[in-house]
């Protein structure tokens, strides 16, 4: 605000309480507060809403207030085509919070604040930016040049506006919807870990470049899975940057605190704004360090920025105030900054100033904008030696000149405060209080924390118990939102844990349960930003990964998992593990983003400590075991206490504890299950270290699961559902050949299966494909860890799970087949991560670099684990090992010496099938599994081949393999193999059994061995290359001949060389600019090669549209100025005219895929009854395979609900007579 500012007449921002508001009441921009009153005046005008969010201590946001929103021009054309509408973002963060996603999908996730929005009258955002300068500069549109185009576009082109934001709106909504839960583990902890490590800054601590951000949520999930694994470099990490941090400018060497973040990447110049969450979340994560390492650095960092808390971010009523600015008089970090005139004036002789310039590194050259921010480059060893001192002399005169310091600097005129008391931060100061008081033994901090908690739970509580979230000058007011209660009920938590009253806990548990009701989403776990009754916004977000806080989905989950332990509440521990479940697949990927539900992860899958202590509380054997506690490292724990053994108390970790021999007693329990207690503080260390080595010495990898349908696929269960189907039955004719036999296991199977791969949960008509199948008579699903990176299971689960809701299936009814082996997508980024943290899995077979292959126990027990949670089932039906022959197919592609003699590989390729049976036989005893297999793409092949697999040997390893575990028979039940017209190794060649005389079908009937078939229309016939589709053709009509396309698409390519190229920079490297299109003469020179319609969608995906795309992509940055008007002019010529091309392309390879499927059919009507012969190419495909004898099932990815339409009508058909002939008639063919 300007100093002329207060001749104006204010605006409605006059009457708020937030300070950032309030900067802005004298603007002669005509501002609303966010409410019913701004959002009725622009539906009353139909104006669109520009909403401008910032926050108080935002550097630029004080900019563009002076630069703009102080001008009365710029003002003038706000006021004129616009209702304009200001924002504190920490007031309202789930405006925040939404618009910020809008931003960032505006603008290629760039995203920060001033955050500038334009809405239309309902709230949709159709245009959205950050900070914009008042003139045309630096690439971006002045402001002002800004809202005259979108007043204009409003104007001219509403409709159009309207539409484009009901577009991003849509887009958003569905952004927000978390994908169906699935298992987090262990192996997020690891990778987690090794993601940080790749990002690490070894010299410099932190992770990345500038701008340097504080990381302490992952700086203390570091810490718990140090203390899980003790790997050195991991504590390292922490150590690096903690050090880093503390001797960085970044820290206020003077009043105690951080700064917001730092602009460099040695953490010397920081961006001033003082926030109170980032202190609060820096001094858990010191005090943390203090623990493990017994490093006092940390500790007096820690007391330090708590000290600067109370005496400057306290309110009288008990409260902590938000921030501080990072500008003072107009200057950014003026306040902060020091000359070595400043420091000498400040303090009592030139010696000690020499003293302190040395220590802070101080010159006269200065270390920003010819200042100086204070920090210490060297160690005080180093220091005291180049000045002649002793270290304590050093230490002794920077203790002495700081308070003389802090003197001169309060004589500046400081930097605003933003005096409002946000629960939600405050819940993170109160933790930070609570467990320095607790681990330092400080009372003030303690005493801290309890007022603060009875300021919070009294002025901003309502009388039904819901908090508000915001206070200022005796105004508490907003309601409060997930956050709020989550860092509350934390807060809380730690208050008692660090002694205070048990009340402080049973307010947390009042406040998890206020959650629960108001807060849980229902449908996919977790929890929205905003209770069930807040305001309606175009979206009720929900925020899942950390941001400069954790998020408060985490927090919650946290709160809830600690207090299920606290008051054994099962019901808080599943809406906890289902808060982060939710998030699953996300925080497999990038499980750094999510290190709050990491730790959440980390409590729930290894469960705490729990300790009581019951004494007197000044009691010195109290008060020696409490210290005792607190000084040891224990990141999952539950304390308790009670002041005598007659002290009434809700606990439930309490219950008959007592002082032993009338002394203070302290138990050590897990589970409730406690060992004996102790009175002397030297036993604790022992007695704390027990657990740990017993979980350190089990290996299977610990995950956090939902829950399963308890049942399997029975005799009973398939039968009925088969003969429901065959009786309701109608139409063109029965369902009794639909159905047989599933081997010799008594189940009864649909001979069409519903095939998963390339089915996940993103595509809604998957879905309903499944639902359609499951009701239509399809009884049998196959799947893979792999198939979709786990979404394909996720999707089988998600549906069986609604439909069994509903009554419309049972799950005796259907069986379910899923495979292992494949380390791919996630997998292998997991697998990767063990190998770098030192425990790779055995076995290993690397095929490339984005495919590993493994049928090691150790992968199959992590793999099982994860498929059983994605399906949620209690028992798989059928495991299959996925193409075991990986590991033959890349032994013998080494060649050379590097290769063993092939006997000796097929011995040591069913060893490993022996070993990975033995596991399986094993799960089947322990009821996970009712029984296994083997799916093998060689199975078929014929016995000299390399890479041959043998369905005899697979039996004779099977039965090995239960021997060896006890059991009387084996559960080797299935085999799964390709198989199709002209792929029918199954039915034709003779490789297994007795001198590999039978067939793979026939040594299957033989054994009483289940087939199922992949493949079935997707062939891929050795001689021919590539995949054949078996299936009809259209041909699109003819738009234009190939010859007259390419000449056009010519010449707009030379048009381009000649005009365009010549402006792109080329780095030196890679392709030359001018070759960038060159269509014209590539697609002719490839036009003869194509051998079919597949073919060709192989290329124009694979190998032409990631290049077009690219291209197009790179140019548009490259371009600026009238050249980029020229570019956009010439590519929206371009590239309808080659898609065109491209089209012409497509039909040539339509027409030989056409006139090979006609010459097929050709072949194959002779062999059918006449009124199948009019069956389209893929019917009767399947039709052959499903009459074939010794096939159970033929697995059909069906992926939409009219492909189920028309591959279950095969149900009803009658057996083809010689299917053996058609194969012999189509092996001819190819």
């Amino acid at each position: 605000m300007t100093d002329h500012a207060n001749a104006r007449r204010p605006n409605r921002l006059i009457h708020e309480t937030s300070p950032y508001l309030l900067q802005h009441a004298y603007n002669p921009v005509e501002w609303y507060p966010w409410g019913p009153e701004a959002l009725k005046q622009a539906a009353a005008l139909n104006r669109p809403i520009l909403l401008s969010i910032g926050y108080s201590s935002c550097h630029w946001c004080h900019v563009m207030e002076r630069e703009s929103f102080e001008n009365e021009a710029t003002a003038a054309l706000m006021n004129r085509h616009f209702v304009c509408i200001k924002v504190d973002r920490e007031e309202r963060p789930d405006l925040d919070e939404i618009y910020m996603q809008a931003t960032l999908a505006l603008n290629r996730n760039q995203g920060g604040w001033p955050m500038t929005v334009f809405l239309t009258p309902d709230q949709k955002p159709f245009f959205a930016g950050t900070y914009f300068p008042p003139s045309d500069r630096w690439g971006r549109p002045g402001f002002p040049t800004l809202l005259k185009k979108l007043a204009e576009y409003w104007d001219k082109d509403r409709d159009g506006v309207v539409a484009q934001a009901a577009n991003l709106t849509a887009r958003l909504r569905e952004g927000i919807t978390a994908p169906s839960p699935t298992t987090v583990g262990e192996a997020e902890l690891d990778l987690a870990v090794t993601q940080f490590a790749e990002d690490f800054d070894a010299k410099l601590g932190g992770f990345g470049g500038a701008p340097k951000f504080p990381p302490a949520t992952g700086l203390s999930l570091l810490l718990h899975c140090y203390h899980r694994t003790r790997d050195p470099h991991t504590l390292t990490m922490v150590r690096t940057t903690l050090d880093a941090m503390a001797a960085g400018g970044i820290y206020d060497h003077i009043g105690g605190g951080f700064a917001r973040y730092s602009t460099d990447d040695r953490w010397l110049v920081p961006h001033f704004e003082k926030m109170l969450y980032d202190n609060a979340l820096l001094v858990h994560v010191y005090v943390e360090a203090y623990q493990v390492t017994g490093d006092e650095r940390y500790r007096r960092v820690a007391c330090d920025t708590l000290d600067y808390v109370l005496k400057e971010m306290t309110s009288s009523e008990g409260g902590f105030y938000s921030a501080t600015d990072a500008d003072s008089e107009g200057v950014e970090g003026k306040f902060f900054v020091w000359t070595p005139e400043e420091v000498r004036a400040a303090l009592d002789s030139d010696e000690e100033a020499r003293r302190v310039c040395a220590y802070y590194d101080v010159t006269a050259a200065g270390n920003w904008e010819h200042k100086n921010v204070l920090h210490t480059a060297h160690s005080p060893e180093a220091v005291a030696k180049d000045l002649g001192l002793s270290v304590d002399e050093l230490r002794q005169t920077i203790e002495q000149a700081k308070p003389k310091l802090y003197a001169a600097r309060a004589r500046r005129i400081p930097p605003g405060l933003d005096d409002k008391v946000i629960t939600a931060w405050n819940g993170m100061m109160i933790s930070a209080m609570a467990e320095a008081g607790r681990v330092c033994d400080v009372a003030r901090y303690r005493e801290a924390a309890q007022r603060a908690c009875d300021f919070l739970l009294t002025t901003l509580s309502k009388p039904d118990g819901r908090l508000l979230r915001t206070y200022r000058a005796g105004t508490a007011h907003l309601d409060a939102y997930l956050e709020d209660y989550a860092y509350l009920a934390e807060g809380l938590i730690e208050t008692y844990e660090a002694g205070g009253h048990e009340r402080y806990l049973l307010a947390a548990v009042r406040l998890a349960e206020r959650m629960l009701a108001d807060f849980a989403d229902e449908q996919q776990g977790g929890f929205f930003t905003t209770a069930i009754g807040h305001e309606a916004l175009i979206l009720r977000s929900r925020e899942g990964p950390d941001g400069a806080t954790p998020s408060g989905n985490a927090v919650a989950a946290s709160v809830l998992a600690r207090l299920s332990y606290h008051v054994a509440r099962d019901d808080f521990r599943q809406a906890a593990a289902s808060a982060v479940r939710a998030y699953g697949r996300q925080i497999a990927r990038y499980p750094r983003a999510f290190a709050k539900s990491l730790l959440v992860v980390d409590l729930l899958t290894n469960g705490p400590v729990e300790i009581a202590v019951v004494g007197a509380v000044d009691a010195p054997g109290t008060r020696a075991l409490r210290a005792a506690v607190n000084r040891i490292y224990v990141p999952n724990r539950v304390l308790a206490h009670r002041a005598t053994s007659d002290a009434v108390t809700a606990h439930p970790l309490l219950q008959g504890k007592t002082l032993v021999n009338g002394q203070p007693a302290l138990y050590v329990c897990r589970n409730f299950s406690c060992r004996r207690p102790i009175t002397d503080p030297a036993e604790l260390p022992a007695l704390l270290d027990a657990p740990q080595q017993a979980a350190a010495a089990t290996s299977a990898q610990k995950v956090l699961s939902g829950s399963l349908q308890p049942g399997h696929a029975t005799a009973q269960g398939t039968a009925a559902y088969a003969a429901r189907h065959i009786h309701a039955a109608s139409g063109a004719g029965s369902l009794a050949h639909g159905f047989g036999p599933f081997g010799a296991t008594g189940l009864t199977v649909s001979r069409l299966g519903f095939g998963t791969y390339r089915v996940g949960l993103r595509e809604k008509e998957q879905r309903e494909a499944l639902i359609k199948a499951l009701r239509a008579g399809c009884n049998l699903i196959d799947t893979s860890t792999n198939y979709m990176d786990g979404e394909s299971e996720q999707l089988v689960g998600s549906v069986m799970q609604g439909l069994i809701r509903a009554g419309d299936l049972a799950r005796e009814e259907v069986v379910v087949v899923s495979k292992i082996g494949y380390v791919q997508g996630q997998n292998l980024t997991q697998a990767q991560a063990r190998e770098k943290s030192g425990k790779p899995y055995p076995d290993m077979v690397k095929y490339g670099d984005d495919i590993w292959h493994c049928i090691h126990p150790d992968f199959l027990a992590d793999q099982l684990t994860l498929s059983l949670d994605r399906l949620g089932l209690a028992t798989l039906d059928v495991c299959l090992l996925h193409n075991p022959e990986y590991f033959l197919s890349h032994a013998t592609k080494l060649g050379g010496t590097e290769a063993r003699p092939l006997p000796e590989l097929r011995v040591e390729f069913y060893r490993r099938l022996q070993r990975a049976f033995e596991y399986l036989e094993g799960q089947v005893q322990a009821g996970r599994l009712r029984g296994y297999g083997v799916s093998s793409n060689t199975s078929t092949a014929g016995a000299d081949e390399p890479g041959a697999t043998s369905l005899s040997r697979m039996i004779d390893a099977a039965t090995l393999a239960a021997h060896k575990v006890g059991t009387p028979s084996h559960h080797f039940t299935v085999l799964q193999c390709p198989m199709n017209l002209y792929e029918s190794g199954a039915a034709l060649v003779a490789n297994t059994g007795p001198g590999n005389g039978r067939t793979l079908l026939e040594e299957a009937m033989h054994a009483g061995i289940a087939v199922l078939v992949n493949r079935p229309l997707n062939a891929m016939p050795a001689q021919r290359g590539g995949v054949v589709r078996l299936a009809d053709v259209s041909v699109p009509a003819v738009e234009a001949t190939f010859e007259a396309q390419r000449d056009k698409v010519a010449a707009l390519e030379e048009e381009y060389r000649t005009s365009l190229a010549p402006a792109v920079t080329h780095s030196g490297q890679g392709m030359l600019p001018s070759d960038f299109f060159r269509w014209a003469d590539e697609l002719n020179r490839i036009r003869t090669q194509v051998q079919g319609l597949e073919h060709w969608e192989q290329i124009e995906q694979h190998m032409i549209a990631p290049h077009v795309n690219q291209v197009l992509r790179a140019l548009a940055e490259a371009f600026t100025g009238t050249v980029a008007e020229q570019w956009e002019s010439w590519r929206d010529r371009y590239v309808p005219e080659l898609l065109a091309l491209l089209r012409s392309l497509q039909r040539e390879a339509a027409e030989r895929s056409r006139l090979r499927t006609e010459d097929l059919h050709r072949r194959l009507n002779p062999l059918l009854p006449e009124p199948r012969r009019a069956a389209t190419l893929s019917q009767k495909a399947l039709w052959v395979l499903r009459s074939t004898p010794g096939v159970t099932s033929v697995l059909v990815g069906m992926r939409s609900p009219a492909y189920v339409d028309d591959a279950l009508q095969m149900l009803q058909w009658d057996t083809v007579s010689q299917p053996q002939h058609v194969y012999e008639i189509c092996v001819g063919k190819k």
